[in-house]
Formats: C-alpha cells, sequence, structure tokens
C-alpha cells in the first residue's frame, strides 16, 4: 500500500512546494527586490550627481565648474618651500 504523506504530496498543486520551499522562494524574491533596490539606489545617485554637475555648468556658464588642482602650483607661496 502507499502512505497517506504521499497522497498528500501528490494531492498538492503544482506551485505548493511545501512550508521550507515556501521559504527558500520567499527569500530569492527578497534577494532580487533587494538588488533591485540597490541598483536603482546607485542610479538615483550617478544620475543626481549628473543633474547637479549640469546644473553648475549652467549656473557657471564654463564647461568645467570645478577644478582640481593636483600640483602644488596654485598653493601660497610659503607653503612651497
Amino acid at each position: 500500500g502507499t502512505s497517506p504523506e504521499k497522497w498528500t504530496a501528490l494531492r498538492r498543486a503544482p506551485g505548493e512546494m511545501g512550508f521550507i520551499g515556501d521559504q527558500v522562494e520567499s527569500i530569492r524574491s527578497m534577494q532580487v527586490r533587494q538588488v533591485l533596490a540597490q541598483i536603482i539606489s546607485l542610479g538615483m545617485i550617478v544620475t543626481s550627481a549628473l543633474i547637479i554637475w549640469k546644473g553648475l555648468i549652467v549656473a557657471t556658464g564654463s564647461e568645467s565648474p570645478v577644478v582640481v588642482v593636483l600640483s602644488g602650483s596654485m598653493e601660497p607661496g610659503f607653503k612651497r618651500v
């Protein structure tokens, strides 16, 4: 004969995997959501930085509104020794 456990397993709907399967599936969907949220956040940061940069270009009328000088040429004379 067949045990009752086998019959309950056969009666389940195809999408129904039991408690452990449901937990694994929910963890997977949470990971997908978290990854998507992180990608969207990164995109928002990059986009807002670009908007600020373009806004500075428009506001200053300059092609490069922020300039970083790496050499010591712009430092005051007494600092350069």
